[in-house]
Parts: structure tokens; C-alpha cells; sequence
């Protein structure tokens, strides 16, 4: 699924269809799906929010979803003091409505919207929808932003479901082993720990590599049709029973070895990554880890609006691992810490409001093991 975002949208959406994934109705079998919309705060600040739209394409071809118009229904799960209005036709569109009572401020607590009794028409391909939020940083001034989202149908026949390991938690150096159902008309691709396989010609497959940390999986298929290539993903993680670094504690059960240099030098004094302070126009560094290692993040402010939010955080390529989020009334200070393995790369993340006076945010590093340099800036 491909998702475009305006610069100004205040929101994030998560869609996740079911069954997952959609598949296209056969002249005997019409399918029935739903999409689970998934409504979170995005990376602008604070949002408020008046409405969210949700526009479904109808038609017989790739690009619509459904010719079934009447058929459509909506709901809230999640949420209290929301409406779903009923559906109406807007042209070659059927669009529901979500409204909560007043403008609410959206926050970490999750909003589902729901679109379900979706027949899904005999073409495959993506099919277009449209989210257009209502929204204001402030309470007021409320302005329309649009989320576009195609949503894949693949064909009739396709399957691919029950991605799961054997066992959800296995001992440290130990493989896992995992399995799925997927039909046969496609290709397969699994994922892990920066490294991918074929799967195609297995439904069990076991890591070629013990686990000595927990981990995570994606599996990807691949299916052409109608001249179009289509792809699904899956996720799962299998967790490791006494893995090799933990937060907040270091629990060594087995075996240790320490590579280029004695014991002692295994916690060294911390250092001084970075230190900023709102207004500052200097941007943020990248390091690279030369060996393994624990990131601290401090967030102090003294000055903050109600309503406002300050965060600072790390990130690996596009992922937030760690984030501590600050929120109105000052002052406030928290921290939280991050193992980072040995050869990557981590941006160093912050986020100052514009009406935010006082305040500063900290990185320190904490090497495991001696390290000469131990990082680089």
C-alpha cells in the first residue's frame, strides 16, 4: 500500500485492510472487506481536528474499489464522542464523514475509522481513496489537508495470511522458525536484521543464524496480474529470553567476550553527543557507532503553552526508535535510553514549538566496550 502526505497535513494514517489482504470479487464469490483507518498525531506539533473525510472510488475498474455504493457502511472504534455520518455520493465517489463532538486534540490514544461492507469489484490494481482532515495547530483558523492512499486488490485466488513463528520467545542462541499460508502464484521475500531470503518455495523457514536479541521479520509477496505488479507485507517478531543487551540492566548469562581491550574498559564515561536549546539553527548531527553502545535522551523545558508538545528522540534511516515527548504545563524533564548495535548510522532527533522559551535537550553516549574513537560525528 502507497500513502502521499501534504508538507501541512497535521495527522497520520495507518490503513490496514480485512481480510488482509483485499481480494477481487468473481462473478460467483463477491468478496466483503473492511479498512481500518488508523488515526494518529504526525510530526508538525499539536493538531486539532473538526472532521476527517474518507472518499472511496467507485467503479469497475484498477483504480476504483467498489461498485456496490449502497452497500458501504462506517464506524468509530477507539473513541468516544465521535460520529460517523451516513455515506453519500459526491460524482464518482462515496464519502463518509467522521466527526467528534467538538474539536478534539488528537494525541497518542488511537481513532479507527472504520469503512466495512466493501464488495470489492472484478479488477485488480490499487485503488485510489482519499483522507481529508480538518485541522488546525491551534484550536482555530481550521483548514482542509489531504491524505491520498492506494489500496491493493489482488486476485481471487491470492492467499497470504497467518504469518507467525513457532514459538514467540526462544532462548538466546537458539533459531527461529517460522511459518505462513500463501498461495502459489507469487513470490516471497523475508526480512530481518538488515539482511532478506527467497522464500518462495517454503511455507516454514527457519533463520539461518541463532537469535541472540529479539527481532523482527517482514514478509513480502510479490504477485503480478493485469499487467500490474502487486505487493503485501506481513510482520511479526519473535522475542529471546535473556538477550545479550537489555535496558536499564546488563544480565549476562552465558558466555562473555571482550574484543580489544581488558574488563575494565568495558562502561566508559559517558560522552557529550549533542546539546540544543529552542531557536537554535544549527541542525542536529548524525553519528556512526564504531561498537556497541547506549543512548541516554534528556528533555528539559521550563517555559511551554498548554497544549503544546516538545520532543526529542533518536532514529535509525527512517525508523524513531526512541522518543521522549514533553507536554504543557512546564517545567518538565524526562529522559530515556536506547541500545545501539555496532556500525550504524543514528540522527539525532528534535522538536521545538515555535512559542516554546526555555528548554534543552541532551545526547549522551555510553560505549560498551573500549572504542577508539567511539564514534563518529
Amino acid at each position: 500500500m502507497s500513502m502521499t502526505v501534504l508538507a501541512d497535513s497535521l495527522l497520520s494514517y495507518t490503513i490496514e485492510p480485512d481480510p488482509n489482504p483485499l481480494t477481487v470479487s468473481t462473478a460467483k464469490d463477491p468478496v466483503c472487506g473492511r479498512l481500518d483507518i488508523t488515526v494518529g498525531l504526525g510530526d508538525s506539533g499539536p493538531a486539532y481536528c473538526k472532521s476527517v473525510k474518507v472518499r472511496i472510488p467507485i467503479g469497475a475498474g484498477d483504480r476504483a474499489l467498489t461498485e456496490n455504493r449502497a452497500q458501504l457502511t462506517s464506524a468509530i472504534v477507539g473513541a468516544s464522542g465521535w460520529t460517523a455520518r451516513p455515506g453519500f455520493a459526491d460524482g464518482t465517489w462515496q464519502v463518509f464523514e467522521f466527526v467528534p463532538q467538538r474539536p478534539v486534540q488528537v494525541t497518542g490514544s488511537a481513532v479507527t475509522l472504520v469503512v466495512s461492507q466493501i464488495e470489492v469489484n472484478k479488477t485488480v490494481g490499487e485503488a485510489d481513496i482519499e483522507i481529508i482532515e480538518e485541522t488546525s495547530p491551534t484550536n482555530g483558523s481550521f483548514t482542509s489537508k489531504t491524505t491520498e492512499a492506494c489500496v491493493t486488490k489482488f486476485p481471487a485466488e491470492f492467499v497470504f495470511r497467518h504469518f507467525h513463528p513457532t514459538k514467540v520467545m526462544v532462548c538466546n542462541g537458539e533459531k527461529a522458525v517460522l511459518k505462513w499460508d500463501g498461495s502459489a502464484d507469487a513470490a516471497y521475500t523475508m526480512f530481518w536484521d538488515r539482511s532478506s531470503q527467497d522464500v518462495s518455495n517454503v511455507r516454514e523457514w527457519t533463520t539461518p543464524q541463532p537469535l541472540t536479541a529479539p527481532t523482527g521479520f517482514m514478509l513480502q509477496a510479490t504477485v503480478t496480474a493485469g499487467g500490474q505488479t502487486l505487493t503485501h507485507t506481513l510482520t511479526t517478531v519473535v522475542m529471546v529470553e535473556r538477550p545479550d543487551l537489555e535496558v536499564g540492566h546488563l544480565d549476562i548469562a552465558g558466555r562473555t567476550t571482550f574484543r580489544g581491550g581488558p574488563l575494565e574498559g568495558l562502561i566508559q564515561d559517558r560522552m557529550y553527543l549533542h546539546v540544543t536549546r529552542p531557536g537554535n539553527t544549527d541542525k542536529t548531527p548524525s553519528f556512526r557507532t564504531q561498537g556497541p553502545g547506549i543512548i541516554r535522551v534528556q528533555l528539559s523545558i521550563g517555559t511551554l503553552p498548554a497544549g503544546q508538545i516538545a520532543r526529542a528522540g533518536v532514529k535509525i534511516g527512517n525508523s524513531q526508535t526512541t522518543t521522549v515527548v514533553l507536554s504543557g504545563p512546564a517545567p518538565y524533564t524526562a529522559s530515556a535510553v536506547e541500545p545501539i548495535k555496532a556500525g550504524v548510522t543514528v540522527d539525532l532527533d528534535v522538536y521545538w514549538p515555535d512559542q516554546i522559551f526555555s528548554g534543552d535537550a541532551w545526547w549522551w553516549w555510553y560505549p560498551l566496550g573500549p572504542q577508539e574513537p567511539p564514534v563518529r560525528i
